[in-house]
């Protein structure tokens, strides 16, 4: 992982994103370790591939109740 501050989460619904290079995805529901990285957030799930997410877009994801992550400080 890039970063030191990491944490447990899981998504709850699907999330589609862009990943900030024009590429449209979806995040799939599932429990992730979930690390910092500059402006994004690193998902990572054993058995898949990790991938970023704009940080900004998932905490409105959080709010909305679609993402849930533990002890988030900020």
């Amino acid at each position: 992982m890039a970063s030191s501050n990491t944490y447990r989460g899981r998504i709850l619904r699907p999330i589609p994103y862009d990943d900030g290079a024009g590429s449209r995805f979806v995040a799939p529901v599932g429990a992730y370790d979930i690390a910092e990285v500059g402006e994004h957030l690193q998902f990572l799930a054993e058995g898949s591939e990790p991938f970023l997410m704009p940080r900004k877009h998932a905490l409105e994801h959080r709010r909305d109740g679609h993402l849930t992550i533990e002890d988030w400080q900020s």
